[in-house]
């Protein structure tokens, strides 16, 4: 059996629940399984963030019984316009984790997961659905056109922050955080922020995960 077969299996997915996951057809992970197809590095990165494992274990096949499945802490719900007060918040409290593996581009940065709620990245991201990111400070990558990243947006003088997802954008000389979004009540933000608010960047998403319904 298929290291790609056998991981399916464990994590209790069906080739077409796989297949749904990762965006292809069903017969593309049977020819995957069934080594008619070459497990690429591309596909090896599709594929392992939703059987919990890295690329490199997929490639290298290493023995399922030796596999550590990885979790990333989830550190809360992120969604737009949803204001929380920082003050009673637990930094040290136990994290729920979902089992995806580390992204291995940063080996050395801290990572975590979120649960999408709400419908300002909705072209993107579900409501109900996870998101995995890297810790920016910590990623040594600089903010691009395209990016997605979590965001915080505190108010002055209070101890009430708004934590959100947006898609980078520069225009004008200004660097924008934009929504992607069905919702057109969802409108762009300056990263600069204002008089009254403080933004700063938080992460950035590395991925998406989505749990299969049974």
């Amino acid at each position: 059996m298929s290291i790609l077969r056998n991981l399916r299996i464990k994590k209790g997915l069906s080739q077409s629940a796989l297949a749904e996951l990762v965006g292809t057809s069903q017969p593309q992970i049977r020819r995957l399984e069934a080594g008619e197809r070459k497990l690429t590095k591309e596909w090896a990165e599709r594929i392992a963030p939703h059987l919990g494992v890295t690329p490199e274990m997929l490639i290298f096949e290493k023995k399922t019984e030796q596999l550590e499945v990885i979790g990333l802490p989830i550190m809360g719900i992120v969604r737009a316009g949803d204001w929380r007060d920082i003050s009673i918040l637990d930094a040290e409290e136990e994290r729920e984790v979902i089992h995806v593996a580390r992204d291995p581009r940063f080996p050395h940065a801290k990572q975590y997961a979120l649960l999408v709620s709400g419908d300002s990245m909705n072209l993107r991201f579900p409501d109900g659905c996870y998101v995995t990111c890297v810790d920016f400070a910590g990623s040594g990558l600089a903010l691009k056109s395209g990016m997605i990243i979590h965001v915080e947006r505190q108010m002055a003088g209070m101890q009430l922050v708004e934590t959100t997802l947006k898609e980078v954008q520069f225009s004008g000389g200004k660097t924008l955080l934009v929504p992607r979004s069905t919702n057109s009540a969802h409108k762009p933000i300056v990263l600069s922020g204002g008089e009254d608010t403080e933004i700063s960047v938080k992460g950035i998403v590395t991925g998406k995960f989505e749990p299969v319904s049974f």
